[in-house]
């Protein structure tokens, strides 16, 4: 199954874009009817959509435009996020439009939006996927299976599913984007401004969340070694240079949008900054210095193009230091002890097996099969691609498949990030699996890729009942407490008695166990969360677990007033402390002490115990 490298004409790329819409319609409609139809009846998938909902309409109601701080969580200071303005403005838009054609309020026209912006992107990263697979496989047949490829992965498809007002599907497009345009810039005879799309387009990943170097980096990594390894690796070593001038211009109009004068020369390595700005003005000077002996010896190439990586990478760790700061980090031991804690119960931040909790069927279910289909196509491919001259363009393909596998196991949530790759490379499987000589009947080697395709598209299904065993069996116990603490109802009953149970004048601060509550809290009633589900949430996370397992009530007390709360929630399913000694428990059993005055709530919400602290007790 050969590229064919001419330009694709309107008539073939037509039947790929109705295909894939026809394709992504059908899966999210599917996943909102028959998997999840949370969003039917009025709930957003995570608290990261509530978050993003809450933010989007702070900007609405004219918070300034270079505010990251948001007074919603981390009460009373705020929450510093480390999310940029991109989505903001893919939401706030639409919802603008729904407003003056719809009559929607602010607050109905930002949800509609924010959970619909999702589906659109997923699209987007598919057509990306499909431009990508004609890059390397038959232009006529390989992009309609890049589509089916990344409709099969759940990672793309569950991250971009109709409610979830996050940035996951954006940054799923640009990655997908970039790989595709670095595959086409490294083909034979391609144009510069092609290298220059997929450095701008990782660019735009990286300004909407740095998880985009996952794929960006391994890519330049890649095609420094086709530098090294080509005949001549002039083609290989100027096309690096364009894609990390592309990759430094788009952060350069980053930092200029997301950050005020004063601070562009900010460094934050969770949220675009001069950080990776260097980064890639970096890369491109070990570009620079490896071009001017690309069509030399190869000792000679290797020689400057390994000391050119050095020293690249000695300048940044010299010019931006991590070491001394996690180690400062981590000099107090129970604070290091609890971030961990707080680390462990995020989900998606968890390594995928054997490296974190499951089995065969948790990675089958949360990977699928797709990665493998592509490792296979891969592998068949290197022999052609060798003799066809698109080796460089499949060393780029194979090396951000295999850094995307690893980065999966590293961390659930970035097997969104392996989707791009997985996609591309397993286009290519069923043309591989027919281009052999083995078996010898074409039926048979047709009979053979349908088997491999679909069986690898169906793995999420056929792992899915073992998948979730295996969670509900490791959670012990999560359903009964989420059966028994609803907190869309708390949130709702909370917007209608908030005048009555809190002091009039400012938006009440409630203190609770759940961090994952605070954000849907926030959006439906107004009153503010302390700890929440975010890195930079660090110091509430902790004031909220120390008040929680204090025995000491004055220490607790301290705290809460610290935090100006107004309320405390807990909830009575919840798995019992080590300690019964603690506020926690004593809350959970009725017992608090006299600053502590309960709140009676419906029986509907007889799973909680709500407080309300009284501060001259």
């Amino acid at each position: 199954m050969q590229p064919d490298h001419r330009a694709p004409e309107p008539g073939s790329v037509l039947p790929v874009v109705i295909f894939a819409v026809v394709v992504m319609v059908a899966v999210h409609v599917g996943l909102l009817v028959t998997m999840d139809p949370g969003f039917l009846q009025g709930h957003l998938a995570d608290p990261d959509a509530y978050m993003r909902v809450v933010r989007v309409l702070e900007l609405r109601q004219g918070a300034a435009w270079f505010d990251t701080v948001t007074p919603a969580l981390a009460a009373p200071e705020g929450l510093s996020l480390h999310w940029t303005r991109p989505l903001d403005i893919l939401i706030l838009l639409p919802a603008l439009t729904l407003e003056r054609l719809a009559g929607l309020d602010p607050r109905q026209a930002i949800f509609l939006a924010g959970g619909l912006v999702s589906p659109p992107l997923h699209l987007a990263a598919t057509l990306a996927a499909a431009w990508g697979a004609a890059g390397l496989w038959d232009r006529q047949r390989a992009p309609l299976y890049a589509v089916l490829m990344m409709a099969a992965s759940p990672a793309a498809a569950n991250y971009s599913a109709p409610g979830r007002a996050d940035h996951h599907a954006l940054i799923l497009f640009a990655v997908t984007l970039g790989l595709a345009a670095a595959i086409h810039a490294l083909r034979p005879g391609a144009r510069g401004r092609v290298a220059m799309v997929a450095g701008a387009a990782f660019g735009f990943g990286v300004w909407v969340g740095p998880e985009a170097l996952i794929i960006a980096l391994p890519v330049l990594l890649a095609i420094g070694l086709a530098a090294l390894v080509a005949e001549d690796g002039r083609h290989a070593a100027a096309q690096g240079m364009r894609a990390t001038a592309g990759l430094a211009a788009m952060l350069v109009l980053a930092i200029v949008v997301e950050r005020p004068p004063g601070e562009w020369l900010a460094v934050e390595t969770d949220r675009v900054s001069v950080e990776h700005l260097a980064l890639a003005l970096l890369c491109g000077a070990a570009f620079a210095a490896l071009r001017p002996v690309a069509a030399g010896s190869r000792g000679r190439r290797w020689l400057v193009g390994i000391a050119a990586g050095a020293a690249a990478l000695g300048a940044f760790v010299a010019l931006f230091p991590v070491l001394p700061q996690r180690v400062a980090e981590d000099a107090d031991a129970a604070i290091a002890r609890m971030l961990r804690l707080h680390h462990d119960l995020i989900a998606e931040m968890q390594p995928l097996p054997p490296f974190g909790p499951g089995g065969v069927s948790t990675v089958g279910f949360l990977m699928g099969g797709v990665p493998l289909l592509g490792l296979v196509a891969v592998g068949l491919a290197v022999r052609g691609w060798r003799r066809d001259g698109g080796w460089q363009a499949g060393l780029v393909l194979g090396v951000a498949l295999l850094a995307g596998i690893a980065a999966a196991f590293a961390a659930v949530r970035f097997a969104l990030d392996l989707a791009a790759p997985a996609a591309i490379a397993a286009a290519g499987l069923m043309g591989q699996v027919l281009a052999r000589s083995w078996p010898r009947e074409p039926a048979l080697r047709l009979v053979l890729g349908l088997m491999l395709v679909l069986g690898g598209l169906a793995m999420p299904r056929l792992a899915r009942d073992s998948a979730e065993a295996e969670r509900i069996t490791e959670a012990s116990g999560t359903e009964a407490i989420g059966s028994a603490c609803d907190a869309t109802a708390l949130a709702l009953w909370l917007a209608g008695a908030r005048a009555r149970i809190a002091p009039a004048g400012h938006a009440p601060i409630l203190v609770m166990e759940d961090m994952n509550a605070g954000p849907e809290i926030a959006w439906r009633s107004g009153v503010r969360g302390v700890s929440g589900p975010y890195h930079r949430g660090g110091d509430a996370f902790i004031d909220v677990l120390r008040a929680f397992t204090a025995t000491d009530d004055g220490a607790a007390r301290a705290i809460l007033a610290r935090r100006q709360a107004d309320l405390v929630a807990v909830c009575t399913a919840d798995p019992p402390t080590d300690n019964a000694a603690d506020l926690v428990t004593r809350l959970r059993r009725g017992e608090a002490p006299a600053w502590l005055r309960p709140v009676p709530l419906p029986d509907a919400l007889g799973g909680y115990r709500l407080f309300a602290v009284d501060p001259g007790a």
